[in-house]
């Protein structure tokens, strides 16, 4: 486990004050807001050892860079808590859903056996279809 230096407490600050998956690039933006010295480097660095630690999680969608958000309480250590996302089409923002319609097995091929699952709901957010 690493220290808690100031610029890993300003990466993780701003994914916590997000509320949402970021960019690498969007979390520099919002952390040097508190240690204006960041850089991309330094944050991939952070982030790569902020999930060694399971403090965050890597959200991977479909033709999309890699985001990361907070890990849900409880995970550190742990399977990750199965939870989906909601991918904004307008302001490309991705968003937690912290509901789960169940097992997907009645949808898979006689004699297939569904392991795991992953679905990205994708449409408008709140702010852009308003």
């Amino acid at each position: 486990m690493e220290r808690n230096t100031r610029q890993r407490q300003a990466v993780l600050d701003a994914i916590d004050r997000a509320g949402r998956a970021l960019t690498p690039s969007e979390i520099l933006a919002l952390a040097q807001a508190s240690v204006a010295s960041l850089n991309l480097s330094t944050i991939y660095r952070h982030l790569h050892a902020l999930q060694d630690d399971a403090r965050i999680t890597k959200v991977m969608l479909p033709g999309q860079a890699a985001r990361f958000e907070a890990a849900c309480a409880g995970d550190h250590h742990e399977v990750a808590h199965h939870h989906h996302h909601f991918h904004c089409s307008a302001c490309d923002r991705v968003y937690a859903l912290h509901a789960c319609p169940g097992s997907m097995q009645e949808l898979a091929p006689e004699g297939f056996v569904v392991r795991a699952h992953e679905i990205t709901l994708r449409g408008l957010c709140a702010e852009c279809a308003a």
